[in-house]
């Protein structure tokens, strides 16, 4: 140890003068003279620092010390850096000097008084080149030690003090996010099931040994009787006992042997044997019932509780006799629910709170199979499971069934059970329940909101739509129609509730009520006169829905835009155009037309209205409806060319084509708008495409109108072949002017193709169809027309 001090003391040998010189200036602060620093003390030290490096007490150093090398500033990284106590008598020398650097000499070390050294607690943190378990100087909160005051050697690295260290609080740690599951412990299960495994094996050797018995006539049916009813009390005190002695399981398993021991024995002393009456031996099984109970209670035990509700709800059926009625039946079924109930409630049993729903439901099904679906017992049955209905709302309402039991699905089922049991009244009865029910959702709705309980308001007004709905439809009405109304009516009122109040589940099942009335009106909803109840639903559906509309406007959902909400208006636009649709058969019914031109009249009424709706891009919500009407013009005008223009018998021409020519010229508007829109602003479809679209459109119209005139008026063969070739004809030269004169080389391709396809017919069909006069008329009219269109070709060509 004393050749690495050495060591080192040759390295700070040439800060000699330098520590000097800092020594008498802490003298002279000490005593009050002088207010500068030293011009040797290092930049970045002030006057209060320099004072609080000051040792109180210093000693003078040994007279064997060394003498100082050379300075430590040129090796920043010393190799073992060795630390010495602080001296006590006076200014401090350069081992001083050193120890508050943070160099001192170790414990015994050469020229140091081994008396003046203190044993100082371990560091946190050891120097780099520092050894294990060497002593460092003490430490006070004022100045620690190694430093000029709270300064630390120019070049040294932050140090933390180890009494900061150890007074800082340590954090507790993170609690896990899922409960830590413990490993299966296939002993512990073992003994646990074992016990339940061989009461079974016991109760088969006492009943294979009981039966030796009775055909050996050993025991009588009285004291089959007897043995079982002390067998299940002896059970019973024998689970009592392990219970007491820390046997939990097998205790358990005991009672359960009890309680089915003597549900047994009860049921072959009344059915069997006829011992026991049906009072008597229905009051000894709810004795047993209640001891299960009891038990179970005491014990906290669910799998007793779930034993017991099995055998209390099964105890009806394996008894029979005199006094049995179905007011006694449902009176038990229903307080054995309750009890058991109130026990699951307490002891917050999850599972036997689930056994014991589907156990009463269960129950009454079974016995209404029984009795028979029509048994007389409906009325009752069906009250039977309101009240249980009903108890579970008002508990849940109360907050007396934890959330994590009485789960949002739970209460749905429950709310289905009951519209199911209702079923069984009979009428008028039945629309009364409906109605009670959707009366009182709707009260309890309006509860909640006062409450400022939004989930629990949008669960109850959920249920008060759907009880609203079932309340209508369950009335038998001779026309649907009503029934269609007021489902618009609820369905519109249940969106406005829930957009309103922000009821998620509302809207959804609003909304799903509102879809099914559209999807009856659009399928059942044809109507045939202008007064009539199917017209009535057709209006009612028109003015829900404006209604539903301007509530998505004034209240959107969270996570619906105002776009979503333009687009939507889609479906509006498009139920509007299948009611002026059925409103203008209705109109033309007694006007006799026939079928093309009455076909055209209403189709040209649906195309007035998409038409105008082109209008609406300007408007703030019109964008997309304007981009559907366009399309459904599209659409109406393709349907158009399909359609007759005549009837089977003719007549009617000319009122078709007058709509044919609007649809012409409503097409022809809105290509040339789409074309001046895409030479402005270089969106859509190219323009070439547009005028080629447009041009075979104006082909197949022509055709057309001219089959459906030589239909109407009877034209000769010759005649309509003369005219249908001058027309190809000429529509082959617009279509070349055209396309050459805008660069369409669609367009004109197209014509040349159609030119050519003329000439074809000139000279095929043509010349071999008709007679010698229409053939020079023919020739005559289209080479002179030929050559007049030449000759204008040539002179835009320049020649």
């Amino acid at each position: 140890m004393s050749e690495e001090i050495n060591e080192i003391l040759k390295r700070l040998s040439g800060m000699e003068e330098e520590m000097r010189a800092m020594r008498r200036e802490m003298q002279s602060l000490k005593a009050g003279e002088g207010d500068d620093p030293p011009k040797s003390v290092p930049e970045g030290l002030d006057e209060e620092e320099i004072r609080e490096a000051v040792p109180e007490q210093a000693v003078e150093p040994a007279a064997e010390e060394p003498s100082p090398a050379t300075p430590a500033d040129d090796d920043p990284t010393p190799e073992k850096p060795e630390e010495v106590p602080e001296a006590a008598a006076h200014p401090p020398s350069l081992s001083e000097m050193m120890a508050s650097i943070g160099l001192s000499s170790a414990k015994g070390s050469e020229g140091e008084p081994v008396h003046a050294q203190k044993a100082e607690p371990e560091r946190s943190e050891e120097p780099a080149t520092g050894e294990l378990g060497q002593p460092e100087p003490r430490e006070t909160p004022e100045k620690p030690a190694g430093t000029y005051g709270w300064l630390r050697q120019p070049g040294e690295e932050s140090r933390e003090r180890p009494d900061r260290e150890e007074r800082m609080p340590v954090p507790p740690p993170p609690k896990p996010v899922f409960k830590e599951q413990k490993p299966f412990d296939f002993e512990r299960q073992f003994a646990v099931w074992l016990p339940r495994v061989f009461m079974v094996i016991l109760l088969l050797g006492v009943l294979w040994g009981l039966k030796v018995s009775f055909d050996m006539g050993w025991i009588t049916e009285g004291v089959r009787v007897v043995l079982g009813y002390l067998a299940s009390v002896l059970l019973g005190y024998l689970g009592y006992r392990s219970i007491r002695d820390a046997r939990r399981g097998f205790g358990l398993t005991l009672w359960g042997g009890t309680i089915a021991l003597g549900i047994l024995t009860t049921f072959a002393a009344n059915q069997l044997y006829g011992y026991l009456p049906l009072i008597p031996a229905f009051l000894i099984g709810i004795a047993y019932i209640a001891a299960g109970i009891y038990a179970s209670i005491r014990t906290r035990s669910e799998t007793l509780t779930v034993f017991t509700a099995i055998a209390g709800f099964l105890l009806p059926f394996l008894l029979e006799g005199e006094g049995a009625s179905a007011v006694m039946f449902c009176s038990y079924v229903l307080i054995l629910f309750l009890s058991l109930f109130v026990v699951s409630i307490r002891s917050r049993h999850r599972v036997t709170f689930y056994a014991l729903f589907l156990l009463f439901n269960v129950t009454l099904y079974m016995y209404l199979l029984l009795d028979g679906v029509r048994g007389g017992h409906e009325n009752l049955i069906a009250a039977t499971a309101l009240i249980q209905h009903l108890a579970l709302l008002f508990f849940y309402l109360r907050g007396s069934i934890p959330r994590f039991l009485f789960t949002e699905v739970l209460l749905y089922v429950n709310f289905v059970f009951g519209l199911m049991w209702i079923l069984l009244f009979d009428e008028p009865l039945l629309q009364t329940a409906y109605g009670v029910l959707a009366v009182l959702y709707a009260a309890l709705a309006v509860y909640a909101y006062l409450l400022k309980d939004s989930a629990l308001q949008d669960i109850l007004s959920t249920m008060a739509v759907a009880a609203s709905a079932v309340f209508i439809l369950s009335f038998r009405m001779d026309e649907p129609a009503f029934k269609l109304m007021l489902i618009f009516v609820v369905g519109a009122a249940g969106i406005w509730a829930g957009l309103r109040s922000g009821a998620m589940r509302t809207l959804a099942v609003s909304g799903g009520l509102y879809a099914f009335g559209a999807l009856s009106a659009f399928s059942f909803g044809w109507f045939h006169e202008i007064f009539s109840a199917e017209h009535a639903v057709w209006l009612m559906f028109i003015g829900t829905l404006m209604l539903v509309y301007a509530t998505f406007y004034q209240h959107p959902p969270a996570r619906v835009k105002t776009p979503q909400i333009d687009a939507a208006l889609i479906a509006g636009q498009i139920v509007v155009l299948v009611y002026l649709f059925r409103l203008s058969g209705a109109l033309l019914r007694d006007m006799d037309l026939a079928f093309g031109p009455e076909s055209h009249l209403r189709i040209g009424i649906l195309g007035l209205l998409a038409f105008g709706s082109t209008f609406l891009r300007r408007s703030p919500h019109g964008r997309y409806v304007a981009i559907a009407g366009m399309a459904e013009f599209y659409v109406l005008g393709i349907l158009l060319l399909f359609l007759p223009m005549t009837g089977w018998q003719g007549g009617g021409y000319w009122l078709s084509l007058i709509v044919s020519l609007l649809f012409a010229a409503g097409v022809t508007d809105l290509l040339v708008k789409a074309i001046r829109g895409r030479k402005v602003s270089n969106n859509g479809p190219e323009v070439p495409a547009i005028a080629f679209l447009l041009q075979i459109f104006y082909f197949f119209l022509m055709n057309k109108w001219l089959f459906s005139g030589v239909r109407e008026f009877g034209w000769e063969h010759e005649t309509v072949l003369f005219i249908h070739t001058f027309l190809l004809f000429l529509f082959a030269f617009i279509s070349i002017s055209v396309g050459g004169k805008q660069d369409w080389k669609a367009v004109r391709i197209a014509g040349f193709v159609l030119l050519a396809i003329c000439f074809l017919k000139l000279f095929i069909v043509d010349l071999a169809s008709v007679s010698v006069v229409i053939r020079a008329i023919l020739f005559t009219a289209v080479g002179a027309a030929g050559l007049v269109y030449s000759r204008t070709l040539q002179k835009e060509d320049g020649e």
